[in-house]
This record gives C-alpha cells, sequence and structure tokens, in this order.
C-alpha cells in the first residue's frame, strides 16, 4: 500500500468509480436515490490507485451543511478493507474539516462494514425500522385533499423537508430530484397558502415504497400524515402493485404509531445507525 496515490474524483472519473464498484468484492452503499458515480464531482469522494490501477473508494460528501453520510466505499479483491478503509478515512476527514463538517454517519448493511466504523471510533446512535402493509384490506378515504408535486414546488419543498427533520435526515436539492425522478406517485398539501405536507412514493423489487413523509411542524396530529399515508396506499393499489414499505426511525415514535394505525407491520429488517463527531477524530 505504500505505493498507493489517492487523489479526489471528478466527473470524469465516473466510468472508473461504476467499474469499481462492479468488480468490487467489499462494498458499501448508502440507502438513498444518488448513485454513487453522480457524487465524483463533489468532496470528499476520494479514488486510490496503485501502479495506475484502481483499488478503491470513498465517498461521503455532505448532502446539507455540517453533516455527511458514508455513501460509498469499495474496494477491489485482493485488497484488504480495514488498510484501505484507515488510509482512506484519514483523507476524507481531512477534507471534511475543510468542509466544516462536524458530524459524520453511516448506515451499514453488512457487518464487515460495521466493524470498519467502530474501529474507527464511531458508535451506534440510532437504527432504521421498516414497516410494511399488504394492499388488499380495505384502504379509508383521506380526509385533505391534495395535487401532484410540479416542478416548480421544489423550493418550498426543500424549505418544509428541512422544517420537518434534524440536519441528517433532511434533503438537498439533489436527493429531492433524484427521489423525483423515480417516483410512481409524488403529492402535497397545502394549507392557508403554503405547502404543508408531502409524500413520494417510487417502486421497489416488492412493490412500493413510501420514499418520503413530511408534515410542518405547526401541523402535526392534524391528519395530514395520515392522509398523505392513505394517498400513497391507494396509489400503489391503482399501479398495480401487492404492497407497501416504509422506513422511519427508531427514534421517531410519532410516525411509528402513524403505521401501526393504518396496518402496517414491521418486517423485522433493522439497520443500526453510526456516528462519529469529527471533533473527537
Amino acid at each position: 500500500m505504500n505505493g498507493w496515490t489517492i487523489v479526489q474524483t471528478t466527473a470524469a472519473d465516473r466510468a472508473v468509480v461504476d467499474g469499481l464498484f462492479l468488480g468490487a468484492r467489499w462494498k458499501h452503499l448508502h440507502l438513498d436515490w444518488l448513485e454513487p458515480a453522480a457524487l465524483t464531482d463533489r468532496a470528499p469522494f476520494l479514488l486510490a490507485s496503485e501502479a495506475g490501477t484502481p483499488v478503491g473508494c470513498l465517498g461521503c460528501p455532505p448532502d446539507v451543511a455540517g453533516v455527511s453520510w458514508l455513501r460509498a466505499f469499495a474496494v477491489t479483491s485482493g485488497i484488504r478493507p480495514e488498510a484501505a478503509w484507515r488510509r482512506l478515512w484519514e483523507q476524507a476527514v481531512i477534507g471534511l474539516r475543510e468542509l466544516q463538517v462536524g458530524r459524520v454517519a453511516a448506515l451499514p448493511i453488512e457487518g464487515w462494514f460495521e466493524s470498519l466504523l467502530t474501529g474507527s471510533g464511531y458508535q451506534p446512535a440510532n437504527a432504521v425500522i421498516f414497516f410494511e402493509r399488504e394492499l388488499a384490506h380495505s384502504i379509508p378515504s383521506a380526509s385533505h385533499s391534495s395535487r401532484p408535486i410540479e416542478d416548480a414546488d421544489e423550493i418550498e419543498l426543500l424549505a418544509l423537508d428541512h422544517l420537518a427533520f434534524e440536519p441528517f435526515w433532511q434533503l438537498s436539492g439533489d436527493s429531492l430530484r433524484a427521489a423525483l425522478s423515480l417516483a410512481e406517485t409524488a403529492r402535497l398539501i397545502e394549507g392557508d397558502g403554503q405547502l404543508v405536507g408531502y409524500q413520494i412514493t417510487t417502486r421497489s423489487p416488492f412493490g412500493a415504497h413510501l420514499a418520503r413523509l413530511a408534515v410542518h411542524p405547526d401541523r402535526r396530529r392534524q391528519g395530514l400524515g395520515r392522509a398523505l399515508v392513505l394517498e400513497a396506499l391507494q396509489g400503489a393499489r391503482e399501479a398495480g402493485l401487492d404492497r407497501l414499505s416504509v422506513n422511519t426511525q427508531a427514534d421517531n415514535l410519532g410516525s411509528q404509531r402513524l403505521y401501526r394505525s393504518l396496518g402496517f407491520r414491521e418486517t423485522g429488517q433493522r439497520y443500526r445507525v453510526f456516528e462519529t463527531p469529527l471533533s473527537k477524530l
């Protein structure tokens, strides 16, 4: 590894990163709508090479100011993931500090990546829980009217999203547009001349997935979230799908109560969220 070179990627490296992930023995991808190769023009996204041959990469560009997710990590066969992670993470921390990122989180799907995180000082901070509802059962009518989301709604959607979620869970413009590009249904509710709630539902290999649900903090407990979930259920049924899945944070007890009240059940799928403050590294 002494002969490694580590550089920041550019948009010209997209094909290289795609190829690296295609052939990687060890790889981690964040669960969201952004493909890793689409992030190569954002820092820090680092590419490691040995004698000119790509051997690993790590991408953790912040989506919103001050916080970052570990979005991509890959290592080719023959390279120990622990050694590659150590070198790449050390360089990534430098770049993150330059961008004034104070906290980094990761959602490991496999145990080997969780071990890398804990070995670098990451601690469990939350968890993501998955729910599912069969669409064969009756679906009540929504109590609030909505309309389809349009391109012109983006600024208001982002403003609402940032009010509804804490920084780690907020969407950037890129993430919002990526989610909407995959939407099966995307609708919003307005009240008193402003946007007060929205939902985005995408297709999944198993049916439909309620990918985003947000309600203005001042308008919660007024049935808006319930109405949006009911519309997602109805939209999925009309599309000929047989189930709707959704995930939420373990500490978001309000959303869990809402989903259970509408017939959703836990699937048993649960991933821990790990976090590290860069000030301690």
